[in-house]
């Protein structure tokens, strides 16, 4: 048995080793991640409607200089900016970036990568489109309000960003990359306590959250 128990605990040991470094892996290669700040005029977060508007997705367009307009803001005053795609009009390859789910964009707060525990989501609250994020793993944690539409209508809505948030290109070893970052300097205690929201509660109405200046 002592001959058999060796090889076993040889076994154990390796496998504990591989897992400790499959676990790492992810954390490592964040800590090799950077971000570069992009100019707000290029670039817009946009409430994309799915089934006539039944739910929506974050959308985020990207505007190359010196190409084809990507999309025209509409606005209405002191309510919500309507967009229009014009990049659905044409070939937009060269002119125009399309960030459609989490391989395009993720979270970053204080410097540090969140895209493994939050998921970026946009929910209905009463006549509003808020974007969130929304922990993935600890589902008691309270999701963090990063922007919103400031009201509804039918068609794609500009997310007006949260003081704070702004968007960032992703760096990897000193070189910008496609995926961008939807980014706060603020530690995540502190947006916790400033940018959350409480959950949305299955069958019921969304409670009311405080406006935002």
């Amino acid at each position: 048995m002592a001959l058999l128990s060796r090889p076993l605990n040889t076994l154990f040991t390796t496998a504990a080793v591989v897992l400790a470094g499959l676990a790492a892996a992810p954390m490592a290669r964040a800590q090799q991640f950077e971000q570069q700040p992009i100019d707000p005029s290029l670039a817009v977060a946009i409430a994309s409607p799915v089934r006539n508007g039944a739910f929506y997705n974050l959308m985020i367009l990207e505007q190359i200089p010196n190409q084809r307009q990507c999309w025209q803001e509409q606005n209405q005053g002191s309510g919500p900016v309507a967009i229009d795609p014009l990049l659905l009009n044409f070939d937009f390859t060269g002119a125009c970036d399309r960030k459609t789910d989490g391989n395009g964009y993720s979270v970053r707060v204080n410097g540090q990568d969140l895209g493994v525990h939050y998921r970026l989501e946009v929910s209905a609250r009463q006549n509003d489109l808020v974007l969130f994020a929304r922990p993935t793993r600890d589902r008691s944690a309270p999701p963090i309000e990063i922007g919103r539409t400031n009201g509804r209508t039918d068609g794609f809505l500009k997310i007006q960003l949260n003081p704070g948030w702004q968007m960032a290109r992703r760096t990897y070893n000193g070189q910008p990359v496609g995926h961008i970052y939807l980014t706060h300097d603020a530690p995540l205690d502190v947006r916790l306590a400033t940018g959350a929201a409480p959950p949305l509660a299955q069958g019921a109405p969304a409670p009311a959250l405080p406006t935002v200046p």
